[in-house]
């Protein structure tokens, strides 16, 4: 029961807010709740001291949450039928009339009778001494060491395989011994259990490197419970030393310090769960005693090895699918060469997919297959076998994997065990799971935060520890996905009380026990078993993608629903008896065939999230939705309203609004077909905030050409006295601003000047406050860029500024001064079709004048340029700054894209010198003939590029990446070179600057150049022994060379003489 603890302290917390609320006073069984409340904290008691000993015996457990969701869904009709103490009970009892006088007093008896009930049931548990009796309970069978019982066993050799930790560990070797600071450097290795931390760590300790450079080296199991006492003694021991007869901690760190004696010291804690075990522990007697050195720290979690003071932390990447499979040959012990290989390597390689690159998993698999006979039809059995699913699933996969989740705090873990109803390979966006959380009632409010917020550091901890995997296509990690086995995981230990699947696979028992249902069947109507007069305790349930109809009395049967997620073209209408669902805190009708509300949405006053996004039927509002006071979030984007209704802005909860719908066209229209920007001034809570300008309807006679346009200027004043909607929102962190696309396969009129005009003022007056964070502006058809844009103290404006893109800019010309943003992180400048140059203006005019700061884009660390077609150049200072070298231009970059610019000439030389750029990508910018001279940079992609002719001089660049770009003539000078691919299906024979290339790395004095080719058969051909191009190829470490379809390969290493191929 994973969820107990937190079904308990939710309804703790509810029961003392209704006893302050005196609640109690008004049912007159003040009695009654007190004593559950007294119960309610000894069952607290009862479940901390048996702790996890508990699971072995489920009827108590279940028996207890049965009391505990009726607890919890008592305390929801409570707070929903009773009045606050704020307001007087005899004031409000002579406003009621005669009828409503007497069906309150019906409704408050049946709460009194329901509560002693709960009571009852209790004192029935405690009489078949099921829970009491377990405050006598001794653990046993598990002792729980205060000592490091553990040793980290030798490294095998069968179980490292790839590249990946072969760079990984010449990275960290790298950074380790080239450090010159005197005092100890903390290096962390992070990443979730079983991924491989240790083995990486093993390979940094033995790393002969490490050897040559470090006196002493000692390696400690630090493990989740440790004695400080008994660490000391063996970090002495290990050093050489003798603690003799010392027992306290205040004599063994003397004792330490003294036996380090000045030498250097390489110290290795590995599975550290805490932070003060160097902090409070061992950071001072080490940094004593020691001359210098380096503590190497494995943990699960990212914080940890903050709160260490990491200097750098490594993530563990998952093994890549050829690793993987490399891994799975060794434990099953097939032959490289055999024939069994080439049978089972599909099976194998679908194995390892499923095993998602995790080493244990792989591992642990490979112990089950090694049990069989190595045919194909065996290992397709163990494939599709149930025991992938968490219900049948060994305990060799839960080990690891459940530290990690048993190490979360509370609320984590409810946060965790809800993402088993989600699809499996499901990506999940920040924004969703922030609001099923707080509508789960998973989030509680803290001072200074709301509760989504809150949320999101909640989804950042998951990502930090390795149960969430971000999407790294997204920098901002707003979305992520959770891998198979932990989804099995969650699912397995909520199992009694949430499911995803068909129903109809569910007994009535299994079914009156589930408080959380997705449901995932296929057939031509969702229908839940059992009698059609059942009510179910359901308080969470979802259709992801519903079939064309549900049963017309599914409402009616979960009255008790928090969360109801229904999306999918099946649903067409939404009834009214929607608006019996008074614990609803969720109604998430995304992408959904409902072309009305109906009236009663507006009773559901306890409605926090309303998702309408991409109802594609849904043309109008109802006005009831006004009446819904404690909504927090509403979701319009891509719904094409017509018709909206005057008063949102009573909404003052409202924190994020996703398509506040303005209306470019002046006409006025007899129904309200927008809102009026004056409507956001009273919603003072707004965090995240998207407008949707959209364009009005007119004749063809109406209609100017954007090229007219940009062939007239427009001239446009800008009041000073304009009213400032945003300007007072102290909360607002997002703002994002479109206007509907303007494309040749739109079939609209494009807009016209005085619509621009208007566009015009009202981005005007939507300034935002100085608490911006992110800014999105898409479609943007004005020539001018928004005054507040373009002010010389942008910096001071917007200073908290991190994220900003620009999408579809048509008409501008230049872009504001955004080098002045003190603090932002990441630019993407995306379809700006007019320009030209980008020159000191995107700087900032003034900057490093010694007024204003003198490094321009001071925080920068991503900068992506797509989709330019008219731009030629690019400089980083002018005339308007000169060539003073005191000023500075994004010292912190370390990526950057330039995609679909053909017309670019040059990168600008002060991008060569930039230390922190590392990764630099280039595509389909066929102006471009040279990169060359940036010194820092150790991975680059040249993709598609028809005029690059020139690579050379990049002295640190490790990883080169270079598809189709045939004119390239030469690439020299890449005295780091470990890795290149090469991709291009036209190329006859190999280039002539592979051979000087190959040959250059020849004659260094490690020659670890690995070459990876995608091309054709015919160059294969070329390639192999005694062929005109394999004198290219016998230069090269390593070489692997594929054809599109994999049907033809020749892999070679030098090294071992390995050669293979089907040729």
């Amino acid at each position: 029961m994973a969820t107990l603890d937190a079904l308990l302290g939710n309804c703790s917390e509810k029961l003392a807010a209704l006893i302050q609320d005196e609640v109690a006073m008004i049912l007159g069984v003040e009695e009654e709740l007190a004593n559950l409340q007294r119960r309610m904290k000894r069952i607290d008691g009862a479940l901390k001291k048996v702790g996890r000993e508990r699971t072995e015996d489920t009827a108590w457990l279940n028996e207890l949450q049965s009391i505990l969701h009726e607890a919890n869904d008592v305390f929801d009709d409570l707070r929903y039928e009773l009045p606050s103490a704020s307001s007087s009970v005899l004031s409000i009892l002579c406003c009621l009339p005669v009828f409503s006088f007497f069906n309150c007093i019906r409704v408050r008896h049946n709460l009194a009778e329901r509560i002693r009930d709960l009571n009852n049931r209790i004192d029935a548990v405690a009489k078949d001494q099921w829970i009491f009796n377990l405050e006598s309970v001794k653990t046993v069978g598990r002792v729980a060491s205060m000592s490091s019982a553990r040793e980290t066993c030798e490294i095998m050799e069968a179980d490292v395989v790839g590249r990946e930790i072969e760079d990984a560990t010449d990275e960290l070797v790298e950074m380790i011994v080239t450090n010159n600071r005197r005092n100890f450097q903390v290096i962390a290795v992070a990443g979730m259990g079983g991924i491989g931390k240790t083995t990486l760590a093993q390979k940094v300790d033995n790393n002969p490197r490490i050897r040559e450079n470090f006196q002493v080296r000692i390696w400690i199991c630090v493990s989740q419970k440790y004695s400080a006492v008994q660490l000391l003694q063996e970090i002495t021991r290990k050093a050489g030393g003798s603690h003799g007869s010392a027992e306290r901690v205040s004599e063994l760190l003397p004792i330490l310090s003294r036996t380090l004696g000045g030498r250097r010291i390489f110290l290795v804690l590995d599975d550290v769960w805490r932070s003060d075990v160097w902090t409070d522990l061992l950071r001072n007697p080490l940094q004593n005693g020691a001359a210098s050195g380096c503590v190497l720290v494995t943990t699960r979690d990212q914080n940890v090895a903050m709160r260490m003071g990491a200097k750098h932390i490594h993530q563990v990447e998952k093994m890549s699918v050829a690793s993987g499979w490399e891994l799975l040959c060794k434990k099953t012990y097939l032959e490289e060469e055999g024939e069994d290989v080439q049978s089972l390597r599909s099976v194998g390689v679908q194995i390892v997919n499923k095993c998602g690159g995790l080493p244990l998993a792989i591992k642990v698999i490979a112990g089950v297959l090694t049990t069989k006979e190595k045919s194909r039809k065996e290992w397709e059995k163990v494939l599709k076998s149930n025991a992938w699913s968490m219900s049948e699933l060994p305990k060799e996969f839960t080990g690891a994997l459940y530290l990690s989740y048993d190490d979360l705090p509370l609320h984590l873990k409810q946060c965790f065990l809800s993402l088993c109803l989600y699809l499996e390979d499901d990506v999940h966006r920040i924004w969703d799971l922030r609001r099923m959380w707080v509508a789960e009632g998973f989030v509680k409010q803290e001072e200074g935060l709301t509760m989504e917020e809150l949320a999101e550091q909640y989804y950042f901890e998951l990502i930090r520890r390795s149960l969430l995997q971000p999407d790294p296509r997204h920098v901002d990690k707003s979305r992520c996905k959770v891998h198979d086995l932990l989804r099995s995981l969650s699912q397995y230990l909520s199992r009694d009380e949430s499911y995803y699947g068909d129903p109809q696979s569910l007994d009535a028992t299994a079914i009156s026990k589930l408080r959380r249902l997705s449901i995932a069947g296929s057939g031509e109507i969702v229908t839940i078993p059992g009698p059609e007069t059942e009510q179910l305790r359901l308080s969470t349930l979802l259709l992801v993608k519903s079939p064309p109809r549900i049963e017309h009395n599914l409402f009616s049967r979960v009255p008790y629903l928090q969360v109801l997620i229904l999306n999918g073209k099946g649903i067409e209408c939404v009834p009214d008896s929607v608006g019996n669902l008074i614990h609803l805190r969720l109604l998430d009708l995304n992408r959904t065939n409902i072309s009305n509300l109906p009236d009663s949405i507006g009773f559901l006053k306890n409605l926090q999230t309303l998702n309408l996004r991409h109802c594609k039927f849904l043309n109008t509002l109802p006005r009831s939705i006004t009446r819904l006071c404690s909504l927090r979030r509403l979701g319009l984007l891509h719904t094409p309203l017509r018709c909206v209704p005057e008063g949102i802005g009573r909404l003052q909860l409202l924190n994020d609004l996703d398509g506040f719908v303005i209306n470019a066209d002046n006409s006025c229209n007899t129904r309200r077909n927008s809102w009026d920007l004056e409507e956001l001034k009273s919603l003072g809570q707004l965090r995240w905030l998207r407008l949707c300008i959209l364009r009005g309807k007119r004749s063809a006679n109406s209609v100017q050409s954007t090229d007219d346009i940009i062939d007239k200027p427009l001239t446009v004043t800008h009041p000073r006295n304009r009213a400032f909607v945003l300007e007072d929102k102290a909360f607002l962190k997002e703002l994002d601003i479109s206007c509907r696309p303007q494309t040749k396969r739109e079939k609209v009129s494009p807009y016209t000047k005085e619509e621009i005009s208007k566009i015009e003022d009202i981005f005007e007056k939507l300034h935002p406050p100085t608490c911006l964070e992110r800014l999105w502006v898409e479609n943007f058809y004005n020539q001018h860029i928004p005054s507040w844009m373009l002010s010389s103290s942008l910096g001071t404006y917007l200073p908290y500024l991190t994220y900003v893109t620009f999408k579809g800019l048509t008409l501008c010309s230049q872009l504001p001064p955004l080098g002045q943003l003190p603090h932002l992180w990441y630019l993407g400048i995306e379809n700006a079709v007019a320009i030209v140059t980008i020159g000191p203006e995107l700087l900032g005019n003034g900057v490093g004048d010694g007024v204003h700061a003198a490094t321009a884009f001071p925080k920068l660390e991503r900068l992506f340029l797509i989709g330019m077609p008219n731009w030629e150049e690019w400089t980083l200072v002018g005339s308007e700054i000169g060539n003073s070298s005191s000023l500075r231009v994004m010292p912190r970059l370390e990526k950057l894209y330039v995609i679909d610019c053909p017309k670019l000439r040059a990168l600008p030389k002060g991008l060569q010198q930039l230390r922190a750029l590392w990764r630099l990508k280039v595509e389909r910018a066929h102006s471009l003939s040279i990169i060359e001279d940036f010194l820092f940079i150790t991975r680059l992609r040249i993709l598609k590029n028809d005029g690059m002719e020139r690579i050379s001089n990049l002295p640190a660049l490790r990883k080169l990446t270079i598809w189709d770009t045939s004119a390239l003539k030469c690439v020299d000078n890449l005295v780091a070179l470990q890795h290149l691919r090469l991709q291009d299906y036209s190329m006859e024979s190999l280039p002539e600057w592979l051979l000087r290339l190959a040959q250059q790395s020849t004659h260094l004095h490690d020659n670890n150049l690995q070459l990876v080719m995608h091309c054709n058969a015919a160059l294969i051909q070329r390639c192999l022994k005694g062929g005109p191009d394999w004198p290219i190829i016998e230069c090269f470490s390593r070489v692997s060379a594929y054809t599109e379809d994999r049907s033809a390969y020749l892999e070679y290493t030098k090294q071992s003489g390995c050669y293979r191929t089907n040729q």
